[in-house]
Formats: structure tokens, sequence, C-alpha cells
């Protein structure tokens, strides 16, 4: 079991990978989707439940933010706060220590990010979300979530300094 876990692991790496290098929200959004997708599969091998309970949820948030544009109904507010809370009232219904409120924290701090309309600022809040998931892995042993998280909080200082450089190659 344990090896399948690191399989669906490394799927959600390689997606969460793709998530920082993207330039609009929608491809962000499908990458994200792609990642929670393989973590809840390889959460769900580890036993890891605080860290599934976010990504489950996060497969609807992404389902709903995608359309946010396109459809009337994805873009009411209530959507972020409508997640936010299933998030914490699964979390704290399978509370068992301090580190797992982790996930669920990030998950808070995931979904504000994809709501705002600004790909910058969600990378930029990406890497407190990264370090909780990373603390995370470590706990519960997670050798490919400790893998990934590491090479996240690396993708996104590797954009920032693409973005930099652009920048200052535009001057």
């Amino acid at each position: 079991m344990n090896i399948i876990a690191q399989i669906f692991g490394l799927g959600a790496m390689v997606s969460l990978f793709l998530i920082y290098q993207q330039k609009s929200r929608n491809k962000l959004i499908i990458a994200k989707l792609s990642a929670d997708i393989f973590w809840v599969a390889h959460y769900f091998c580890l036993g890891g439940t605080a860290g599934m309970i976010p990504n489950f949820i996060g497969i609807f948030r992404e389902l709903v933010f995608i359309n946010r544009k396109t459809k009337k109904w994805a873009s009411y507010i209530i959507w972020p706060i409508i997640f936010i809370i299933i998030n914490w009232l699964l979390g704290f219904r399978t509370f068992h220590s301090w580190y797992n409120l982790l996930p669920i924290t990030a998950s808070t701090f995931v979904t504000i990010s994809l709501w705002i309309n600004n790909p910058k600022l969600t990378k930029i809040i990406s890497i407190p979300i990264s370090s909780a998931f990373l603390i995370y892995d470590i706990f519960i042993g997670s050798h490919i979530g400790v893998i990934n998280e590491t090479i996240s909080i690396c993708s996104i200082i590797i954009y920032f300094i693409k973005a930099k450089r652009r920048k200052e190659n535009a001057k």
C-alpha cells in the first residue's frame, strides 16, 4: 500500500510543480484539481485522514472555481466560505493531534488564494501553505509529501527569480 501511495504522491507532485509555472488562473486551478485528486489517493493509502479531507474538498472547490468566470452561480462569494467551513468541520471531527490542524489551516489559505484573481499572490500565499503540509507530512511519514513540499517551495522561488529577470531584462 505504501508503494501505491508513493505513486499517487508522485502524480500529485508533478501536478503541483506545474501549478507554479502557470500564468493564467484557469490553468493554475486545473493543475491544482489534478494534484488534489492524486493527494486524496495518496493520503488515503497512508491513512492520513487530516491530509485527505482538504484535498477531497479541494476537488469540489476547484470545480466551482474553474467555472467562476463563465457561470454566474460559481462567482458568489459564499463558495469559498462554504469550502472553508466544511474543511474545518470535517477537520475537527477527525482531530487526533495538533498537527492534524495543519492541512485544514493550509486549505483555508489555499481556498483564499485560489479565489482571488491574482496568480502572483496565489504563489506567494503558497509558501506558508507548503510549509504547513511539509510539517504534516513529516509527522505522518509521507516521504513523497516532504519531497513535494520542498520542491513546491523551490518551484515558487524559481518562478519569482524568472519573473524578476524578465522584469530586469525589459528595462
